[in-house]
């Protein structure tokens, strides 16, 4: 099989939006991901792959936690956006004017108007392949009842790079 086919058959898998979002000291950055999964029920645990080129993945791993929100499907230009600039360059929080809320046992921001946001520990991390995967202790989840609709990747948000 080509490599094209590979990647085109690859982003046919779905996969909900969210945006991670870590602080370390000063520093914060969110980012978005589309590669999340659930891995435990008992402890609770979710895992997120971020590149280890991306500005937020030194700070996960410094701060040894982060926060990941499920996106709700109005949040589009959100993930586009966040998806498309650094952390390196730009305050993601201040250009795009982010609506966040405080985090009850992290330091990391929650994301107003997702469909959940949980706050994570990490737990351990994983090498794979051009991903570092952060398995994530979920400490606490907060849920929008006004939101039932998450948002879910589309060829439209696959173009960026996860």
């Amino acid at each position: 099989m080509e490599n094209d086919s590979i990647k085109v058959g690859l982003r046919k898998i779905p996969n909900p939006i969210g945006l991670v979002t870590a602080q370390f000291n000063e520093k914060k950055d969110v980012t978005t991901v589309a590669w999340i999964s659930k891995v435990s029920n008992i402890p609770p645990l979710v895992m997120v792959s971020i590149a280890p080129e991306r500005y937020i993945h030194d700070l996960i791993k410094q701060s040894g936690e982060f926060t990941l929100a499920i996106l709700a499907e109005k949040q589009e230009q959100l993930a586009l956006y966040c998806g498309s600039k650094t952390g390196y360059d730009v305050d993601k929080f201040q250009e795009a004017k982010i609506m966040t809320e405080k985090p009850f046992y992290v330091k990391a921001p929650l994301i107003q108007n997702a469909v959940v946001n949980l706050e994570c520990k990490v737990q351990d991390l994983y090498t794979a392949g051009d991903h570092t995967l952060f398995i994530g202790e979920v400490l606490a989840a907060y849920h929008n009842e006004d939101v039932v609709k998450p948002l879910v990747l589309t060829d439209k948000i696959s173009s960026l790079q996860f």
